[in-house]
């Protein structure tokens, strides 16, 4: 077959009108990068002892074996020029899950937009004691916001903590508004869908209304999409391969089979496993080739709100890189100032959600321990991620000066081998605790 034509893996490309269905309208419109997106493994990094890679490996298998529902998984590890990776499981139901398939990066893409948020306070754009309605003075949209529901006087500060008291967007806006859905969208749209007055600003909730806030801040002050900061601030500076939605859409292979729920192109992205009972299918399953609304409406609609707080899609190796060079001693992402800001930003007044009691939160991350038994109790910052049928737990731990990246296309909510704790975290203390053993902490 002649497919000189054909697309490489990972290009980002839109799909030809033929293949389109009609859920054009909730389609964002894409800023597509200048050359295409390729998502594969770096052959430059070193690897670790086989001893040690199998033992990474079994912490993975040891508790993914266990789960009652899964799809599958992509893991990485890294430290100062080594790496392991790892997958297991499908990505669909035709299609092995590999270290090289592209995931929903989910609440860990938060984690860029607090970096980028304090490179350009440190530029001098804004500051952190500065007012909502200070930093969005002049924005065409802001004036639209409803006061009675969007808090002017919060500060950028409480915003990036989560302590605004603003009301989440996500909640009570069903069948009230869904404007996230028409042909034409913007971010400012999204906080539109506010249905509750604010709460006096000081206490922390965490919620995404604070995000697509911050999100258009950053905009705003630049002139440039979320998608284009992120490249030129943090992806092309330290080789990351990243997209992001709701701007940039997703990468497409044309020569794979067509998903039937939409009549679209399947992408190599792996698709969201959850609970499809609801749709008519069985009670674990594959969302789109199961619910009535098609992989377009899922990428288009549901890919704009996760704008600012959720919308980046990678693999494991650069969430990992990016983990190592945000939060390590002299990493490369951040300037040193703004890596001690954040890492002075948590608190123990701000608790997560999916905290088990040793968990606090800062600027868009949290900082919380593992106990390794014999070798001790180590640090780990970073953020974890979910919903969707995805999830997602990025950590690097200093004590160690390792970095973890595990992405799955299934939400597993339920409790791991560890106690309280779920999978992922459980994966993760398996990590730390076999290098910690291998390089002989105490």
């Amino acid at each position: 077959m002649d497919d000189s034509n054909s697309m490489k893996v990972g290009e980002v490309s839109k799909p030809s009108e033929e293949s389109q269905n009609n859920d054009d309208s909730v389609s964002p419109k894409k800023e597509v990068p200048s050359q295409p997106v390729v998502f594969s493994s770096t052959e430059e990094f070193d690897s670790f002892p086989s001893a040690v890679g199998l033992a990474f490996q079994a912490a993975i298998d040891d508790e993914f074996s266990t789960l009652p529902e899964k799809a599958g998984l992509s893991v990485a590890v890294y430290t100062d020029g080594t790496l392991w990776t790892y997958a297991a499981g499908e990505a669909d139901f035709s299609r092995n899950m590999t270290v090289e398939t592209p995931l929903m990066v989910s609440s860990t893409s938060k984690t860029f937009l607090s970096a980028l948020i304090l490179t350009q306070i440190e530029n001098g754009l804004y500051q952190l004691s500065d007012s909502l309605e200070k930093v969005l003075a002049g924005h065409p949209d802001y004036e639209s916001f409803p006061t009675q529901k969007v808090n002017g006087k919060v500060t950028v500060e409480e915003l990036l903590t989560m302590s605004s008291g603003m009301a989440d967007f996500s909640k009570n806006f069903q069948g009230k508004s869904e404007s996230y859905k028409e042909a034409v969208w913007k971010p400012s749209d999204t906080v539109n869908l506010i249905q509750s007055p604010p709460e006096i600003p000081g206490t922390f909730k965490y919620n995404d209304t604070n995000v697509v806030l911050l999100g258009i801040v950053a905009e705003f002050h630049t002139d440039k999409p979320l998608a284009t900061l992120y490249r030129e601030t943090f992806f092309d500076p330290l080789n990351i391969t990243a997209i992001i939605l709701p701007e940039e859409g997703i990468p497409w292979h044309k020569d794979l089979f067509t998903d039937p729920a939409s009549n679209l192109s399947v992408p190599t992205i792996a698709m969201p496993y959850t609970d499809v009972s609801k749709w008519g299918g069985p009670e674990f399953g594959n969302m789109i080739h199961t619910a009535p609304f098609g992989l377009g409406y899922y990428i288009g609609a549901v890919g704009r709100l996760r704008y600012a707080c959720c919308g980046v899609i990678s693999i494991p190796e650069h969430i990992a890189l990016w983990s190592y060079e945000l939060y390590r001693p002299n990493g490369s992402a951040i300037s040193e100032r703004n890596r001690t800001q954040l890492l002075n930003s948590f608190s123990e007044n701000r608790t997560p959600p999916w905290g088990a009691g040793n968990e606090s939160y800062g600027y868009f991350a949290s900082k919380r321990t593992f106990d390794l038994g014999s070798s001790g109790i180590i640090t780990a910052y970073g953020h974890p991620g979910g919903g969707g049928g995805y999830s997602s737990l990025m950590r690097y731990s200093p004590e160690l000066d390792l970095s973890i990246s595990i992405l799955a296309n299934s939400e597993l909510s339920f409790k791991g081998s560890c106690g309280k704790e779920k999978p992922l975290n459980c994966m993760a203390k398996g990590i730390f605790t076999a290098y910690a053993d291998s390089i002989g902490v105490k």
